[in-house]
C-alpha cells in the first residue's frame, strides 16, 4: 500500500511539474552588451529566421502580434526586451520547431537578434554621417560585422520585416 501510494504521489508531483509554465528567461548584466555577432550564428538565425517567417505568415495571430515590434527592437531597456522576445520564442510551438532545426536555442537567437538591430542601426548612422563613430553600448566589432556582410544581414531582417537605414 505505501509503494502505491508512493508511486501515486510521484505521478502526481511528474504530472504537476510538466504542466508549470518554464522560468522566464535570465540573462546576465553584460551579456546582451558583450555579445559579438559571428558568421556562424548568422546562418544558423538566417535558417531559423526563414523557418520562423514561413510559421508567421501561417498563423493570423503574427498579424496582430508581431514578434519584433518597435517595443522590442527599440526599447530603452534591453534585458526587458530580451526576456519579451525570448519568452515568445519559447512560448510559440511553431517559432520553436524553426530554431530548433536551425540548432539555435531561443537564447541564442535572441541575443543575435539584438545584438544585429543595434549593430544594423549603428552601421547606418555612421555610414549616413549621424554620427561620427558607434554610440557607446554597441560592439564597433559588431558593426564592422554588419559592414562585412551587409547584403545577408539585409536580406534576412527584410525577410523578418525589420526595417533598417539603408
Amino acid at each position: 500500500m505505501t509503494q502505491l501510494a508512493l508511486a501515486m504521489s510521484l505521478f502526481a508531483a511528474v504530472a504537476s511539474a510538466q504542466t508549470l509554465p518554464p522560468p522566464p528567461p535570465e540573462y546576465g548584466v553584460t551579456e546582451i552588451s558583450d555579445y559579438r555577432l559571428d558568421a556562424e550564428v548568422l546562418t544558423q538565425f538566417s535558417h531559423a529566421s526563414h523557418g520562423i517567417v514561413t510559421a508567421m505568415n501561417a498563423d493570423a495571430r503574427f498579424e496582430r502580434a508581431p514578434l519584433f515590434t518597435s517595443e522590442i527592437l527599440l526599447s530603452d531597456d534591453v534585458l526587458t526586451a530580451a526576456i519579451a522576445l525570448e519568452t515568445r520564442l519559447r512560448s510559440e510551438p511553431a517559432l520553436a520547431v524553426a530554431l530548433h532545426d536551425a540548432n539555435l536555442t531561443p537564447h541564442e537567437y535572441t541575443k543575435f537578434a539584438l545584438g544585429l538591430v543595434a549593430a544594423r542601426l549603428a552601421y547606418g548612422f555612421v555610414k549616413s554621417g549621424v554620427l561620427r563613430s558607434v554610440p557607446p553600448g554597441v560592439h564597433a566589432d559588431n558593426v564592422m560585422f554588419v559592414d562585412a556582410n551587409l547584403a545577408g544581414i539585409q536580406a534576412v531582417l527584410k525577410e523578418l520585416g525589420i526595417d533598417t537605414p539603408p
